[in-house]
């Protein structure tokens, strides 16, 4: 992992997107072993934050009623960008795809 701070979010993103496996599994996981396997310098401390972020957005609540016909993805990044501010889009679409499923399904 670079330490530049480009570098670090990237890692980040893959880290978040790995650990649900969005695009690679057809329902969300926790796939700890993934992150681990990262070739990055402290893949324990990055799978820590990446486990903080999911908690943090585990508490979002929003209601059903509040998407309307507008994309989950797009009210969930809104709304957890609040709390969790400078996500990559990236980050943001595979932690909207593990909420959505798990509040949705």
């Amino acid at each position: 992992m670079s330490s530049s701070p480009d570098g670090e979010r990237d890692a980040f993103t893959a880290a978040v997107i790995a650990h649900v496996g969005y695009g690679s599994r057809r329902t969300p996981g926790a796939d700890d072993v993934a992150v681990l396997a990262m070739d990055v310098p402290q893949p324990e401390a990055l799978l820590a934050q990446v486990k903080q972020v999911i908690a943090t957005s585990d508490t979002l609540d929003i209601p059903r009623e509040a998407f309307g016909t507008e994309n989950k993805s797009v009210l969930f990044a809104a709304e957890f960008e609040k709390l969790c501010p400078g996500l990559s889009p990236e980050a943001l679409e595979a932690l909207s795809w593990r909420w959505s499923y798990l509040e949705f399904f």
